[in-house]
């Protein structure tokens, strides 16, 4: 099995698209990158470079894979239908590109969903289904593919239990040599069903999105440790643990961290972000925002250009 990140925070776009090959299939998980606001600035020229630079290898990825997965309807797990250069990189011509002719296994809109998602899955749904193979809920579903087996989970909270977040759906891909979980957005996880979701798999290699502490002021202090101890006892059980997504939009991630890391040590285990995972530093652009405009300031005239869906690359 082949698991290779797309678009990460640690790749400097908001994301967990992954693609995924087996001897029997070619998928892309959540196949979307997005920027978002922060500090009351606007994205840096790196922060849309990357941007650009991972909806580029998306899209050119797609071409050759046979499914697409999406685990829920936020703008940085799929490419929506519509024209948005500020912090999505998206339009019509892209969505078609990138879905014509694919298999979609896609989370349900019509439970287990908030009002936004349910709008947005919608609108996907029909936009899409003229030109898609197959469009499909996957909720709790399973799938073969010869020797390859997907198990989607039955809806889980993106985050701690009743979020008005909503619900996402992790995805579990095994074959008789390996079994790979990506469970985007359950923040840690923060409830107790999803880490026993988790656990229950029992992957060899696991893609997590890891939890918001950038806005813990928003957050249950409860939840935070509990995703920190969840934490925990995954990397004591799983040999690779991939930590990545809303944690990675601090630079204080390590610290959070360190219990985990040092788990992962003593069981002889793997606690990686993405970018680790394929030999790179992780490129946590969002965090350093402010730092970046103080260093590096943006003349005007770029932003117009990217307004326009136009981006010049630094010579």
């Amino acid at each position: 099995m082949r698991v290779r990140p797309l678009a990460f925070e640690s790749l400097g776009v908001r994301g967990m698209a992954t693609y995924v090959e087996t001897d029997d299939v070619k998928m892309i998980i959540d196949p979307g990158s997005a920027l978002g606001p922060r500090f009351r600035l606007r994205p840096h020229e790196r922060e849309y470079l990357a941007l650009h630079q991972t909806r580029q290898d998306i899209l050119k990825t797609a071409k050759d894979v046979d499914l697409l997965t999406i685990s829920h309807y936020h703008f940085d797990h799929f490419i929506p239908n519509f024209e948005n250069w500020k912090f999505i990189w998206s339009s019509p011509k892209m969505a078609r590109e990138l879905y014509t002719d694919k298999l979609i296994l896609a989370k349900d809109i019509s439970e287990n969903i908030n009002t936004s998602q349910r709008k947005r899955g919608y609108m996907f749904q029909k936009k899409n289904k003229d030109h898609a193979k197959k469009i499909r809920a996957t909720d709790g579903q399973k799938f073969e593919f010869n020797s390859t087996k997907l198990r989607f989970s039955r809806p889980l909270y993106h985050g701690p239990h009743e979020t008005k977040l909503g619900y996402v759906l992790t995805l579990t891909v095994e074959t008789p040599e390996c079994c790979f979980l990506h469970a985007p957005d359950v923040q840690g996880p923060m409830y107790e069903e999803s880490l026993k979701h988790i656990l229950d798999q029992a992957p060899d290699l696991l893609m997590l999105g890891g939890p918001p502490i950038y806005i813990r002021f928003k957050l249950d202090e409860k939840d935070l440790t509990n995703a920190r101890q969840n934490l925990v006892k995954l990397a004591e059980k799983i040999p690779t643990v991939v930590v990545d997504h809303h944690l990675l939009r601090t630079l204080d991630y390590e610290k959070y961290l360190e219990p985990a890391s040092s788990a992962a040590e003593d069981a002889g285990h793997e606690l990686l972000t993405a970018s680790e995972l394929i030999g790179k530093e992780p490129e946590l652009l969002e965090a350093k925002r402010k730092e970046l405009h103080e260093k590096e300031p943006v003349k005007e005239e770029w932003y117009e250009r990217v307004e326009k869906g136009e981006l010049e690359k630094k010579s």
